[in-house]
This record gives structure tokens, sequence and C-alpha cells, in this order.
């Protein structure tokens, strides 16, 4: 029998440090000392999160969305025809990747610009167990070109309204401790940290909400 790899399992491992690869240089700049940070953070490092909360029956602020972006809560078919063709960090794939079913979209001139996700009951969380009324707003980002315009609080407040008339009762997010922009732009969306979250590397306890 011929040893060694096939062509098949050669792609996959090639896709994979590619996608490791882009996801680090997204996060912490195109450079070389992003690879390692992107792993120490992932899966060295103890890290702390905190746990934010925004309660829908409480008066939610109001940060308007400017008049050249506009926010759409595609289908995954949408999703997926909207992606095509384009090379966009992993955050755009957790249909993919977790087998998440809900997301907001936002444009700027019909220009992709970024995404959040919704997780339910249903869906997997790394690190909360919701009720049926409440839930989890996670793996978001804004793509690099439209950053520095508040686009996530805005965001959130969005969101955060929509899910209101939804009949949902609670938002929770998770965000790192070292992320004081997101940590920022939660409060400003009228959430509040209620508790610190430990974990090393890709381990943790899950948290009742």
């Amino acid at each position: 029998m011929e040893s060694g790899k096939s062509p098949g399992a050669m792609r996959n491992i090639a896709a994979a440090l590619s996608d490791y690869r882009k996801t680090a240089y997204h996060h912490y700049g195109n450079r070389p000392s992003s690879l390692f940070r992107f792993f120490y953070y992932s899966a060295l490092r103890v890290n702390t999160f905190w746990l934010m909360e925004n309660d829908l029956s409480e008066s939610l602020p109001e940060i308007p969305m400017d008049p050249c972006y506009r926010v759409m809560k595609p289908s995954l078919e949408e999703l997926a025809r909207i992606r095509t063709g384009m090379d966009l960090p992993r955050e755009f794939y957790y249909d993919r990747i977790l087998n998440l079913k809900t997301c907001y979209l936002a444009f700027k001139d019909d220009e992709l610009a970024y995404i959040h996700w919704v997780l339910t009951g249903g869906d997997h969380s790394r690190f909360l167990i919701l009720p049926a009324d409440a839930v989890e707003l996670n793996y978001n980002t804004t793509l690099r070109k439209f950053r520095g315009n508040r686009l996530m609080a805005k965001m959130l407040c969005h969101i955060c309204h929509d899910l209101e008339a939804g009949g949902y009762r609670k938002v929770f997010g998770v965000v790192h401790e070292a992320n004081p922009p997101s940590i920022s732009a939660a409060e400003n969306a009228g959430f509040r940290k209620i508790k610190k979250i430990r974990a090393l590397g890709p381990f943790n306890r899950k948290v009742l909400v």
C-alpha cells in the first residue's frame, strides 16, 4: 500500500492553514506575529471574558444607522449567494461551522460590511445555556475598511430592537476582556457586565443564564 497523504487530505490541510492565516490577519493585522498571537489566545492562554446582558424589558438605546447603510436578515440561501466569489473571514461561515441559522448583515452602499450571528437555545453555544426567551449574540465582525464608524454599536441596537419585537426577553453576549472596543459598543447599546467567565484555550464551563 502506498504511504503518504492523499491529494484530497493535503488540500484540506492547505485550506485549514489558509483559513487560520486569514483569520489571524483579519483580527490582528497583516503581519507574521499575528499567527502566533492568534494561536496563543485561542489555544494556550487562560482567557477572561465578560458575560454581558441586555434586558429588553427596559428602555433600549437608539443609535440610528447612517443612511448609506442598510441591514438585512438573510436566509441561509441568501447568505450563500452573497458570499459567492468573496474572500471573507470565518465569521461569515458559522452556518457551516456550527450549523447556526440566523444572522444579520450590514451593507454600505450595497457593499458587505458586517455580520452578527444570533444563537437560540437550540444552537450550539460555547459559553451559555440559554432559556427559550433569551438569545446570544456572537461571532460578529466588521470588515476592516468599514471600521471606525461605531457600526457594531449601531447593529447591536438594531438587532436588539428587532429581537424585542420578536418576543425575546433578554440578549446576552460574551466578550473578551482584552477587547475594549467591543465592550464599549455593547455598553452603548444597553448591555451591562454581569459575570466573568474564564477559559483555558478552548475549554470552559457553560453558564446557565
